[in-house]
């Protein structure tokens, strides 16, 4: 099997970010799309809609490696929404080259406060069950997170973190900062370009083998936490009514960590569709 969990060289704590990777992306393009306090849901802020979305990736980084694994994916989910701070949401994940092909299913449930009168400063908390098509000790079952989002005119910062346990339990964190810049919009349709860049830093552990004396060793391990990827993304955007729609490039920056060589900067498309259908 090709799945990231056997590919065996990487440390453990990492691989609590590929098992998330394209979960988060589902929660994340929840919150982007709808905890956001943007026209287009201000009116329909007090009422109960389901979103759809379907993501396609030509080609599947986590935290910015491909594992020499080229493959496309695509992650479907649908979202039920109460007003713009209440989501449960039901996702999964499809990897064309892994084996099985539908990686996971994650039940999610999140809730949205805003900070301050101007609306421009939210926080929201988000808890995941992760059901995987295989199972495994070292995998994470469970996800807790909290982002804290900020937004003026036309700039939007975001911070998150989450604690991934249930397995082998570990800790990241996502930063990003995203400026928009209409195009073109009328009453019915809107055309935007929302440059974005991504920091992602995460647990990981060094071993490090240490003399005592001449005929005695040891290995020492410690948990360090530092950067392991950058991404440059710059999507394209269209929301048309209840429709909206985003192709994007986007530019993996990895860092290279104990133990990893070869590591290049990537790039790849990436489109989504979504619906918004009040209820």
């Amino acid at each position: 099997m090709k799945k990231i969990l056997f590919l065996g060289f990487f440390l453990a704590q990492l691989y609590a970010y590929p098992q998330t990777a394209e979960e988060d992306a589902i929660i994340d393009s929840v919150l982007d799309e709808l905890f956001q306090t943007d026209t287009s849901f201000a009116a329909l802020s007090q009422n109960q809609y389901l979103y759809t979305n379907l993501s396609f990736d030509e080609s599947v980084f986590f935290a910015g490696r491909d594992f020499d694994i080229n493959q496309f994916g695509f992650t479907p989910t649908i979202s039920y929404m109460k007003g713009q701070n209440f989501f449960v949401s039901l996702g999964s994940a499809y990897f064309s080259e892994l084996d099985p092909k539908w990686d996971f299913v994650s039940i999610s449930s999140g809730y949205s406060l805003n900070l301050d009168r101007s609306d421009r400063l939210s926080l929201s908390g988000i808890y995941s069950r992760i059901f995987f098509s295989a199972d495994s000790d070292e995998l994470n079952h469970n996800r807790l997170s909290a982002a804290l989002a900020y937004h003026k005119n036309k700039i939007r910062l975001r911070l998150s973190a989450a604690y991934l346990f249930g397995g082998s339990s570990t800790f990241y964190t996502d930063s990003s900062a995203s400026y928009e810049i209409p195009l073109l919009e009328n009453d019915q349709w809107e055309i935007s370009f929302n440059p974005q860049l991504s920091l992602l830093m995460s647990e990981q552990t060094i071993s490090k083998q240490i003399a005592s004396g001449f005929f005695n060793a040891q290995i020492v391990e410690r948990d360090v936490f530092d950067l392991i990827n950058s991404q440059i993304s710059i999507p394209l955007l269209v929301d048309i009514g209840t429709w909206d729609f985003q192709l994007s490039y986007k530019i993996n920056l990895p860092k290279a960590l104990v133990g990893e060589t070869n590591l290049n900067t990537s790039g790849y498309f990436s489109f989504s569709i979504g619906y918004f259908s009040p209820l």
